[in-house]
């Protein structure tokens, strides 16, 4: 299996996480500046073309990232509190949906971020096909979190 990878904000490309995803198949994770947009929105695209991920997985900004490609593309994502309300970062570079992929997310109940509730009504708005894990924590994901979710998701086998 081949995952997309899509590191927060503040974080980095090579952490624990991208090291246990590695044991489930290849890991494309770039490292985003999310400084330099939409040109770094149009290098994820341009990686998706070419290694063709069977899922994509996002925390926060990345989140935001790879819920947009994953409705563009048709893959399923996981997410970690994604920053949905940032809904003109990379707007309108964000193509509309061409085939909804579908969603599970983790929503940290307590995120003072990115608030789950704001997540929540958007999910609905834009009546895409999702899976909501909620979490009684801020808006950091424990590694151990991040595996539970994405085992209970069964993409990774």
């Amino acid at each position: 299996m081949i995952s997309l990878y899509l590191h927060g904000l503040n974080s980095t490309n090579l952490n624990d996480r991208t090291k246990w995803l590695e044991q489930f198949g290849r890991v494309i994770n770039p490292l985003m500046s999310y400084r330099n947009l939409p040109a770094d929105y149009r290098v994820i695209e341009k990686l998706i073309k070419k290694y063709r991920p069977q899922v994509i997985v996002g925390s926060s900004m990345g989140g935001y990232f790879g819920f947009h490609l994953g409705n563009y593309f048709g893959i399923p994502t996981v997410l970690f509190n994604p920053a949905l309300i940032m809904t003109t970062i990379v707007n309108p570079v964000v193509k509309p949906m061409a085939v909804a992929g579908f969603h599970y997310i983790s929503l940290g109940m307590q995120d003072d971020i990115i608030p789950p509730h704001s997540t929540k009504a958007l999910l609905n708005y834009w009546q895409v096909p999702f899976q909501i894990y909620p979490i009684n924590l801020g808006h950091e994901t424990p590694f151990k979190v991040f595996t539970d979710v994405c085992q209970k998701t069964g993409l990774f086998q």
